[in-house]
Parts: structure tokens; C-alpha cells; sequence
């Protein structure tokens, strides 16, 4: 049981050195042409024991049909902002209640065609080799916390549609949520949010729900979640879905489903 209980501690006390905070989250930044622009991202240890080395590594990232992000490597996609980032410093380390500050430079090239740009710029964080020596054990944990860039080029196109909504039955520990299928058809990053609207086959209001904010990227067709409170019972219902992009319109979608 001692031996337990230490393996335990030893776990906690990494994972409670491992974790960095990251201020701000995401920037976006419009640029034109052949124009820079270099931000600061601040990062910190908040944790009270425990020296963290940390390393920078650049990320692109797409979103899977479910609205899931899917990860890539640098450059993977013809809207990744990965080649015209320079960040400094790639690597330092972090004492326990301090901060640093990262400095990066975004370069557009001057061809580049109008449309956002974006990639991730992830710090990743663990036990500084010293820290490793002293624990004595064979577990090393290391977390991820990312800083997203987008960068608007010259005109961008902000326009979406709601192709359907279906509904997803709680499964493990997700509750049940309706999902809306949306596609960005605009050339500029959306941040989404609003809300839904369920009635019954006699026109009955029976279910309001808010659809938290998230990102659609350009070109991508994805769903976007709208939790429940408790799972629809069986019936024929329609769907009335409505969008806030931030815009003076907003988008909206009707459609029609069953739940057996």
C-alpha cells in the first residue's frame, strides 16, 4: 500500500509541475500583402514547485467532420501560417509562480492570395532534466498548451450555411447534444454561436438549448454541438437552428428529424 500510495504522489506532484498557462489564447491578426506583424504571447508556470523546461513546436490544425480538431505537421495545408511564423525563444525554462515572455513574427509573403491564415503555436512543458534525475522513476509527463494565429490577408469572406441537424444520444460520459452540419463557404475564419430551438410534430416548443462558441474554418464542413439537458424522448420533431458569426446577419437552418 506505501508503495502505492508513493507512485501516486509522484504522479500528482509531475502532472501539478507540468501544466503552463498561455495568455492570450488565440489572436488574429489582418495583414495585407507583404506586410509583418510580431505579438507577444505570455507564458506561465503556475504550479509552486518544480522547475519546467519548456519547448516550442509549431502545429497546423483542421477540424474532422464531427468538429473535432485533427492535428497535422507544419505546412500540411495551402492556408497554414506554419512558413511564415519565426518564434523566440524556442526552448527556455520556467521557475515555479514566474512567467515568459514569446515573441513571434508573422511575414506574408507578397503574393499571397486574400483569405485567413492560421496555424498553432504549441509550448510544450515538462520536468526540467534535473527534475527528472531527482524523481528517481521512470515516468516522464509532458502536456501541451497551444497559442492560435490567424492572420486575415486582404478581403475575406465571412459566409456559411446549416446543411442539417441530427441528433446524438448520450453515449458513456457525453450527454446527448443535437449537431448541427455546418460548411463555411466563405474564404475567412467563423467564430460560431447561437442557439437551437426544438418542436414537437404539433408545433410545441419542447426543448431550447445554446450553442456554445467554437471555430469553422474556411472550406471545412463540420458539426457544431449544441448540448442537452436530458435526452430527447422517442417523436418526430423539427429543428430550428439559428448562428452568431458576429456579423449583422446571422445564419440560420430548418430541418426535420426522428428520435426512436
Amino acid at each position: 500500500m506505501r508503495k502505492l500510495l508513493s507512485l501516486a504522489l509522484l504522479l500528482s506532484l509531475a502532472q501539478a509541475q507540468t501544466g503552463v498557462g498561455v495568455s492570450p489564447p488565440r489572436v488574429l491578426l489582418p495583414l495585407a500583402p507583404g506586410a509583418s506583424a510580431t505579438q507577444t504571447v505570455v507564458v506561465d508556470h503556475p504550479g509552486r514547485q518544480g522547475t519546467l523546461r519548456v519547448s516550442v513546436v509549431l502545429s497546423d490544425v483542421l477540424l474532422k467532420p464531427d468538429g473535432a480538431p485533427l492535428y497535422l505537421d507544419p505546412g500540411s495545408h495551402p492556408r497554414s501560417l506554419a512558413r511564415w511564423l519565426s518564434v523566440t525563444p524556442l526552448e527556455f525554462l520556467l521557475q515555479p509562480q514566474a512567467s515568459q515572455e514569446v515573441r513571434y513574427t508573422v511575414q506574408v509573403p507578397p503574393e499571397a492570395k486574400d483569405g485567413t491564415y492560421w496555424g498553432i503555436v504549441f509550448f510544450e512543458s515538462g520536468p526540467s532534466q534535473g527534475q527528472e534525475g531527482r524523481e528517481g522513476i521512470g515516468i516522464r509527463v509532458r502536456t501541451r498548451v497551444g497559442h492560435v494565429v490567424y492572420v486575415d490577408v486582404g478581403r475575406v469572406v465571412r459566409s456559411g450555411r446549416i446543411q442539417g441537424v441530427r441528433y446524438q444520444p448520450p453515449a458513456g460520459r457525453e450527454g446527448a447534444s443535437l449537431r448541427i452540419v455546418f460548411q463555411n463557404t466563405g474564404t475567412g475564419v467563423m467564430r460560431l454561436k447561437g442557439r437551437v430551438e426544438v418542436r414537437d410534430a404539433q408545433g410545441k416548443a419542447v426543448v431550447q438549448a445554446a450553442v456554445p462558441e467554437t471555430a469553422s474554418l474556411p472550406g471545412a464542413t463540420h458539426e457544431v454541438p449544441a448540448p442537452l439537458e436530458k435526452p430527447l424522448p422517442p417523436g418526430r420533431y423539427v429543428v430550428l437552428a439559428v448562428l452568431d458569426y458576429g456579423e449583422a446577419s446571422l445564419i440560420a437552418g430548418e430541418a426535420r428529424l426522428e428520435v426512436r
